[in-house]
């Protein structure tokens, strides 16, 4: 065995050819009810590489990020989507349509995999190098992404998402309706096809590379579309501690108002304060005037 035999770890022949027609079906309707919805913009187009394979490296800042670019996108696009999301009603619809688990949590090969051979194959892979929400001006990124492109030797494609999330909102923060969205693109940036071994610095480099360029190409995003970033999200509260602290307001609610009913009755039968002067001043007996005297005396 000799170091040819790893040259393209880890190896995808063994995985699936990628069924689209499910994801081909739905796009459709999905992109008419989101443009009919908000107010869609799209910037730089023509820089796209005319076909995959192509990494879309964008910044997150809202729960319409995802959806957007993969529905927008003129190619059929695929998402890395945190393990999280694949449970449930919606967990079902993003296996069909061929969205891509990853496990934050742990070293997720079969997901890299999946990524890998999706990539291979000619594919467009959409990554969020944060890794999470943010404010969106990429000051962090995962090394997923440079990874991949090393594998591959896939393009890497800079994307700005501008207007997902309003100012002052949680990461769950819908825009509402004929919101101006904004989806710009850079040049592609690539990175070279390095073969087995790769290592941790080769990788570490490449992802600073990455994430320079994005952050500057969303700068750029910002004086191209007038719009800017809306900050920092606001800390969304569990649903647990917001059952409680609504039960807490109504409990305070409730006490005061029996507290305000106490002291009005309270206050009944009682002088008010400085009655007292003006009673002591009035005869206790109130006597009908007696008439004048002929001397003038009562």
């Amino acid at each position: 065995m000799t170091l040819d035999t790893f040259a393209d770890l880890p190896h995808t022949e063994q995985l699936p050819r990628r069924r689209d027609w499910m994801f081909k079906s739905l796009r459709g309707p999905a992109r008419a009810l989101v443009n009919r919805f908000w107010s869609i913009s799209i910037h730089g187009r023509e820089q796209l590489p005319p076909r995959g394979p192509m990494i879309l490296v964008a910044n997150h800042l809202g729960v319409l990020d995802g959806p957007l670019l993969v529905i927008a996108h003129p190619q059929p696009t695929f998402a890395l989507a945190k393990v999280e999301l694949f449970s449930g009603p919606l967990g079902t619809l993003l296996q069909y349509v061929g969205q891509i688990s990853i496990d934050r949590r742990r070293a997720d090969l079969r997901g890299v995999t999946r990524a890998i051979h999706l990539l291979r194959t000619g594919g467009v892979l959409a990554v969020f190098p944060e890794g999470k929400r943010t404010g969106g001006d990429v000051a962090m990124a995962e090394r997923g992404a440079a990874y991949l492109a090393m594998v591959t030797g896939a393009p890497v494609v800079p994307v700005a998402l501008l207007g997902t999330r309003g100012p002052g909102k949680t990461t769950g923060h819908v825009p509402g309706y004929r919101s101006p969205l904004h989806i710009a693109y850079g040049a592609p940036m690539q990175v070279p096809l390095v073969p087995w071994p790769r290592t941790k610095l080769a990788v570490a480099e490449w992802t600073e590379r990455i994430r320079r360029r994005l952050a500057d190409h969303i700068v750029a995003s910002e004086e191209l579309t007038g719009m800017r970033l809306p900050g920092p999200p606001i800390p969304r509260i569990p649903k647990p501690a917001r059952r409680l602290l609504a039960f807490r307001a109504r409990r305070q609610a409730a006490a005061s108002g029996k507290n305000r009913h106490a002291a009005a009755s309270g206050t009944k039968g009682r002088a008010v304060p400085g009655d007292g002067r003006r009673a002591a001043s009035r005869p206790e007996h109130d006597e009908p005037p007696q008439p004048l005297s002929s001397t003038g005396e009562q």
